[in-house]
């Protein structure tokens, strides 16, 4: 992504936050990335690994049991990207732990901003992850 935008970073455009040497992109760290693909899994999202960004939502959405897909799908890679910039900024390790809490938080934040009629569904879902 900084490579995009012509920043020169000496440490280099691989991802943070699996350190697997592949360069962070847009897909790779939201879809393929080691830590975040564990972070789709505490969610129940399973992403395909072939197609574009519509083929991969609409696949996952159809496999993902609550009616609340798109609400876990915003704020989820908001919290990836916070993790990322924790570490990359602040030096700070990914932790799953961590990131299940700051997800909960976020979720439970934006309740406002979602129907009403989805709060009960989306506290016992949080709950139990």
């Amino acid at each position: 992504m900084l490579r995009r935008r012509r920043k020169f970073l000496e440490e280099g455009y691989n991802c943070a936050l699996c350190q697997d040497g592949v360069e962070e992109t847009i897909e790779h760290l939201f879809f393929s990335c080691s830590t975040s693909s564990c972070r789709w899994l505490v969610l129940g999202i399973f992403w395909n690994d072939g197609g574009n960004i519509f083929d991969k939502l609409s696949t996952a959405k159809q496999a993902f049991p609550f009616p609340f897909f798109m609400e876990v799908v915003m704020i989820g890679p908001w919290c990836i990207w916070k993790e990322r910039n924790a570490l990359t900024f602040n030096g700070k390790a990914p932790n799953l732990a961590t990131w299940k809490n700051d997800f909960k938080k976020e979720v439970r934040g934006h309740l406002c901003r979602i129907k009403s009629s989805l709060h009960d569904s989306i506290n016992f879902w949080l709950d139990a992850l």
